[in-house]
């Protein structure tokens, strides 16, 4: 049993030849920086080029998904929430062009074109119901008359949003 190690003896004992560096760092050849470059190049590219792709699927991105309306442009321009148990909704129908939804008593029907993230929208048909409260009667009042205004919208997994021409928000929608 000589290869034992002795009591007191350290284990883990390195030679020095094998951690002490042979000299300067090895700098990078020119070839490792032009391949670094084109990498980088090459990212910005993809993105670069791919958003007028996300652009020309973002009208498909508003038909996959049932929205609900969580908050609307009142007549004073303020964003305010949808009154709590009302319902609001809209599902879109590329095919068709339009979109269909509830607006809190009645159902409604629009046409909707979409362009990269521009919008129209263009209320086409109401159902005539009544409404036994006066503050959803006034929000569904607010909802239609607004239909007309997004100019442009932003779609996020969590939100859909219209803005108006002047960049301010209209409605914010959330999937159902």
């Amino acid at each position: 049993m000589t290869d034992d190690p002795k009591i007191g003896e350290d284990e883990t004992a390195i030679d020095d030849e094998e951690t002490t560096p042979s000299g300067p760092p090895e700098k990078m050849s020119p070839g490792f920086y032009v391949a670094f470059g084109l990498i980088i190049i090459l990212v910005v590219m993809i993105f670069v080029w791919n958003v007028p792709a996300a652009r020309m699927n973002a009208g498909i991105e508003l038909t996959n998904t049932n929205w609900t309306l969580r908050a609307l442009m009142d007549t004073n321009g303020i964003l305010v929430p949808v009154i709590s148990g009302s319902e609001v909704t809209a599902q879109f129908n590329r095919s068709q062009g339009r979109m269909d939804g509830h607006s809190g008593c009645n159902w409604y029907s629009a046409l909707y074109t979409t362009k990269d993230y521009a919008v129209t929208l263009k209320r086409e048909v109401i159902t005539d119901m009544a409404c036994w409260d006066p503050a959803v009667t006034e929000q569904e009042s607010v909802f239609l008359a607004d239909l007309s205004r997004p100019a442009t919208y932003s779609l996020s997994d969590s939100t859909l949003k219209f803005y108006d021409a002047a960049g301010k928000t209209v409605f914010v929608f959330v999937p159902v």
